[in-house]
């Protein structure tokens, strides 16, 4: 109860703080901007909960006691939620909205959870991998009362500061933090989803279906801040279409769009030019105080408003912005062009957007077959990374290169894989196929052209959510680094898409009758259960990586077959409301059983194949834990060295520094691999004694003379501010670092010579840091990898050999602890 209470005033701080940055300007400049209150919410939350990271990493430089820095925020943001009270109150003709959200949302962010997460998890057993980086940051902020501001990549993580400070204050527990903050994550989304469809629709029927068929869709369960910054697109795009107009009558004027393109671009040059999210967050604030200063609620105003302020929001959130905001002006002007299109007589435009509509699947079909050919080894392996590397050496200051991370979110087909399981082999091909019905519906009509303005509308939408989204899906397939992440931004345009053939096929058109809905259910129905029944609940090869993943879900994909059966019938029932609101679900349960399956089967892809015996995902056991919880307890001043794998869990429980950092748990240089693992070799070496220890010692000295910046910080000798105001993108490529020297490379590579260099560092008396290995069967096994080599994701289940842990403890290396599976030793080269 403890954890839960803490986490809804973990996010309540966040949004609070953000409305207190949004009170800079008038209340009448937000009412003119036509925001709705949940656009308005979302607005403010994106910006509070990247705010509160750099607002507390200037009280920890500031302030010493980390309650004060709590108190700070809560006064804030108390200050936030009073102040902008008018703009967001809900009223008494919204308790019907509200209630209707909550029924729908509740369970389908909690079906949506037990998919992603809570089916592969036993507590306190789950995937940390891309947890363990706030978590460390998180519980040294708890332990310290201090910020780390060189832990953080290229943006400040945005649960690391506030949850740190509550841990330290409260006693909240991260692990269990970790396990309710997905679900509230999902919750969120779900907000983003709705307010997208509140500001493309009036229509009711509309905006809820649109709402859910893309929260029963949604497969994205973890708020981070790259998801923050998709959302958020989402919204805006949202927000966009809200201020073009929902009826042909409502022109934007021409001036008013050039001033939002010359806003938004203004705003991520300058973003760019600062290269520092501290500086971008003082940017906002100076711009909203501007927009207070002119004190004008008029349009002008409130399009500067709407161009300036969520660009930024967005920028601060994730430097993917940087691709999102593109995409999300592309696919507003295409609307407008489109709708302007369509509504002129005769509208001429319609050929052309019939063919753009058959072309461009067929496109994407064949960019996805030629990947695959690729693939199975039919054609050669082809990629645009030279080019692709002139951009992201422009924009992120590195160059796509084999072994860095860039390099592993880059290529059509990892697009492929990612925008496969993301969308799901049903949705795609149900919507072919209710668009090629529509264009086959519209040609037995007796008019070539819209009959009213309200069908003009629908007609723009739906043409234009299909002809955007295909060529946004295939900028994703050309395999432009982590391009792949704007799938959210697809799949909301194909939502629309999905709604709008739902509704003029089912709903809207006098002839939506018993045949056509009967056709259209049982054709759902048979694809769905036949993809449970043949893919995603069973398997013809039991020897497949994906194989036992399906053991995870197969009860809740049968139970949803099930289910979705029963609908049938319901749908052919004679009232109105009863066959649409079955209809819908039957599409949205069939969607999220098939996003579900997908999601089970491709985890082979992230993990590889699951060990027999495994109850979940995760990279850790008890003797890890056990082994965390007496490093935590026991060693105050211990720098880390292990595996990625073992020294990321280690990290995220105690968190202590480690000796090297990295990025994903498989993901090492391997220039700083080599001293790491020549260490630990000489660690479990079982002969060699003094010159065992001369050996570590010497590639020690080389290894802490390189420390990175967030270790070097956490031992007290870097400059906090510095780290604030640190560059979020590299001002220049770094430079390749050779190999580290051997003692007898190194010409003063003398036993006292590597003992005063490691004095330095680690420091001596009662203030000096020890170095601390922690030894498993995964660390063994690590050390003995050959080039390209990756150990499993999953845990050892062997023990360590007895003989290992003698001759461990009879060696010059001080053991500290031993269970089971791990042993913690100390590596004295000061002495």
């Amino acid at each position: 109860m403890n954890t839960l209470l803490l986490t809804f005033v973990f996010f309540l701080i966040q949004l609070g703080t953000g409305l207190s940055i949004l009170a800079i300007v008038p209340l009448e400049l937000i009412r003119t901007s036509r925001l709705t209150k949940i656009q308005f919410v979302v607005l403010g939350y994106a910006i509070g909960a990247s705010a509160v990271g750099i607002i507390l990493g200037l009280c920890s430089v500031l302030v010493g006691d980390i309650r004060l820095h709590l108190a700070i925020m809560i006064a804030l943001s108390a200050f936030g939620l009073a102040w902008t009270w008018p703009a967001w109150r809900p009223r008494t003709g919204d308790a019907g909205q509200i209630v209707l959200w909550c029924l729908l949302s509740l369970p389908i962010a909690l079906a949506t959870w037990w998919w992603t997460f809570g089916a592969f998890s036993h507590f306190p057993y789950s995937d940390l991998g891309a947890d363990v980086h706030w978590m460390k940051t998180a519980q040294e902020y708890a332990d310290s009362g201090v910020i780390n501001p060189y832990a953080s990549q290229s943006y400040i993580d945005l649960r690391s500061a506030l949850a740190g400070v509550l841990s330290g204050t409260f006693g909240l527990d991260l692990l269990q933090f970790g396990w309710i903050y997905r679900y509230v994550s999902i919750l969120f989304f779900l907000v983003a989803f709705y307010a997208f469809a509140q500001g493309l629709y009036a229509e009711p029927m509309r905006k809820w279906i649109t709402f859910f068929f893309a929260a029963a869709g949604n497969s994205v369960g973890l708020l981070t801040n790259g998801s923050l910054a998709l959302a958020g697109s989402v919204v805006f795009l949202g927000v966009l279409l809200g201020n073009a107009g929902r009826n042909v009558k409502e022109d934007i004027p021409t001036g008013a769009i050039v001033l939002l393109i010359l806003s938004a671009a203004t705003s991520l040059l300058i973003a760019f030019m600062l290269n520092n999210n501290a500086l971008v967050l003082v940017l906002l604030a100076a711009g909203l105080l501007l927009l207070r200063i002119l004190g004008k609620a008029n349009r002008r105003e409130s399009i500067l408003f709407v161009g300036c302020v969520w660009p930024a929001t967005l920028l601060l959130a994730h430097r993917g912005s940087y691709l999102f905001i593109p995409a999300v002006f592309a696919a507003w002007l295409g609307y407008l062009l489109i709708l302007y299109e369509t509504s002129r007589r005769p509208a001429r435009s319609l050929g052309i957007l019939r063919s753009l509509s058959i072309a461009l699947p067929l496109i994407i079909c064949g960019i996805v077959a030629s990947i695959v050919a690729m693939r199975l080894g039919y054609l050669p392996s082809a990629n645009a990374n030279f080019v692709f590397s002139h951009i992201t050496e422009l924009v992120l200051g590195k160059k796509i290169e084999s072994g860095e991370e860039l390099f592993l979110g880059t290529g059509p087909e990892v697009a492929v894989i990612e925008l496969g399981r993301a969308m799901g082999p049903l949705f795609a091909v149900c919507i072919a196929m209710a668009m090629a019905w529509w264009w086959i519906d519209r040609s037995t009509t007796a008019s070539e052209t819209a009959s009213s303005p309200v069908q003009t509308v629908r007609v723009s939408r739906l043409l234009w959510s299909w002809t955007i989204g295909c060529s946004l899906t295939i900028a994703v397939l050309s395999g432009f680094p982590f391009l792949y992440r704007a799938t959210m931004i697809v799949l909301a345009l194909l939502t629309v898409t999905a709604t709008e053939a739902f509704c003029q096929l089912l709903v809207d058109s006098s002839r939506a009758s018993f045949r056509r809905r009967a056709s259209a259910a049982i054709t759902v129905t048979l694809l769905a259960v036949g993809l449970v029944l043949a893919v995603y609940a069973f398997t013809w090869r039991p020897d497949l990586p994906s194989a036992r993943y399906q053991d995870f879900l197969r009860p809740t994909e049968i139970a949803g077959a099930v289910l979705l059966m029963a609908l049938v019938p319901v749908t052919l029932i004679r009232s109105r409301w009863i066959h649409v609101c079955a209809l819908a679900t039957l599409v949205g349960l069939g969607i999220a059983l098939d996003r579900a399956g997908v999601a089970g089967m491709s985890k082979s892809y992230s993990y590889g194949a699951i060990p027999s015996g495994a109850t979940s995902i995760t990279h850790y056991n008890a003797s890890d834990l056990d082994a965390a919880l007496w490093l935590h307890g026991n060693l105050n001043k211990g720098i880390l060295l292990s595996d990625p794998y073992t020294l990321g869990l280690i990290q995220s429980l105690t968190g202590a520094p480690a000796a090297y950092v990295f990025s994903n748990l498989d993901t090492v240089n391997e220039t700083v691999a080599r001293p790491v693992r020549t260490i630990i070799s000489a660690i479990v070496e079982p002969n060699g004694g003094a010159p065992r220890l001369v050996e570590a010692c010497t590639n020690v000295r080389s290894l802490l003379q390189e420390i990175n910046q967030e270790t070097y910080f956490q031992m007290g000798r870097a400059d906090a501010l510095g780290g604030i105001l640190r560059p979020v993108r590299p001002t220049k490529a770094p430079e390749t670092t050779e190999p580290p020297a051997t003692a007898s490379q190194t010409p003063d590579g003398t036993e006292e010579a590597d003992r005063n260099v490691i004095q330095n560092v680690l420091g001596t008396g009662q203030d000096s840091w020890q170095l601390v290995a922690v030894i498993n069967p995964r660390t063994i096994g690590w050390i003995r990898l050959e080039a390209g080599q990756r150990l499993s994701y999953f845990p050892p289940t062997e023990p360590l050999d007895s003989g290992f842990v003698k001759s461990l403890r009879a060696g010059p290396f001080q053991t500290l602890f031993v269970n089971k599976q791990t042993a913690i030793v100390r590596i004295p080269c000061e002495r």
